[in-house]
């Protein structure tokens, strides 16, 4: 049987057509590597990006809810300038549950009742803080109202006070630290068992330089007689820099209620709204197009002091 063979001779690939070959792949490869750089890049800057926004979140959460909580006309703003403000911060409310006939001490229910909550700290206030108490007085209307302002000068736990109800279940409550406060100054007689009480401690608010050699938005608390160390909430933003013509990482503005710019500083007592700045520097932009710009964003609040009168 003949054997079957191929009819005519191979033929290779010749010299110019591999060189054809070799310059289209290498056009197909730079291409796709350039897309994928690219593509590196924006993902590079979305990140950047992305994680300026969450701190400006940060600042923006934290700084219109400590400051729509004070009363400035109560004397509540300590000290402000352009790159802080001191305050006094709200830490904690409760009630009277008992308190002695002199005044000089109270007691608040515990913080874990069987049936209701009644007291409730985000801080657990310490000597030296100052509190407020609301006495209605003896008239009647709201005409008459106010705050009474004392200062924590010891405190200690009691299992002897708000013994029962309405305040505390006898049966379910039984046990649990009652806390009692003793005052620099007795309370009058008009301050009644089931008055509200509100703890408040001094707080900064500040952009400071890390010795990284960024800047961070920081709190400060004024606790045992002393202001404890600077710690970041967040950043990093913008260098601070004085003046409305400087982009700074942080500025505070602030306004009485006629909307007229306060730039007196010593006039704490004035403020109805203070404008915060926030500024954020994400680094250069890892985009050959654009060139080394720098990644920046912004947010403006407008904060109105819910307790002005």
């Amino acid at each position: 049987m003949p054997r079957l063979t191929g009819s005519g001779d191979r033929r290779g690939m010749t010299l110019v057509e591999l060189l054809v070959t070799m310059i289209l792949v290498a056009i197909i490869g730079s291409a796709m590597t350039r897309v994928l750089v690219k593509q590196q890049q924006y993902y590079r800057d979305a990140a950047a990006t992305a994680d300026a926004k969450r701190e400006l979140r940060l600042g923006a959460t934290v700084l219109p809810a400590e400051l729509r909580s004070i009363s400035s006309s109560g004397g509540d703003v300590l000290v402000m300038s352009e790159s802080e403000i001191t305050m006094r911060a709200y830490i904690g409310s409760s009630i009277v549950c008992e308190r002695t006939a002199a005044g000089d001490r109270f007691w608040v229910p515990p913080t874990d009742l069987a049936h209701q909550t009644l007291t409730t700290f985000v801080s657990r206030p310490e000597v030296g803080d100052t509190i407020f108490v609301f006495n209605e007085n003896d008239l009647r209307g709201a005409e008459d109202d106010q705050w009474e302002k004392r200062v924590i000068a010891s405190l200690d736990n009691s299992l002897a006070g708000c013994a029962g109800a309405p305040f505390t279940d006898p049966a379910f409550d039984v046990g649990k630290a009652r806390i009692r406060y003793h005052m620099n100054t007795a309370l009058p007689d008009s301050v009644k068992t089931g008055a509200v009480v509100r703890f408040s401690r001094p707080v900064r608010y500040k952009i400071y330089q890390e010795s990284s050699g960024t800047w961070y938005l920081g709190l400060q608390e004024y606790r045992s007689g002393a202001w404890q160390s600077l710690s970041p909430l967040a950043g990093p933003y913008r260098p601070f820099a004085s003046g409305d013509a400087n982009p700074s990482g942080l500025q505070f503005r602030y306004f009485d209620t006629l909307g007229v710019r306060i730039t007196n500083m010593a006039q704490t007592s004035s403020v109805a709204r203070v404008d915060v700045y926030l500024r954020t520097n994400a680094g250069v932009s890892a985009i050959t197009e654009r060139q080394g710009n720098t990644l920046r964003d912004s947010v403006l609040m407008r904060v109105g002091i819910r307790n002005y009168r």
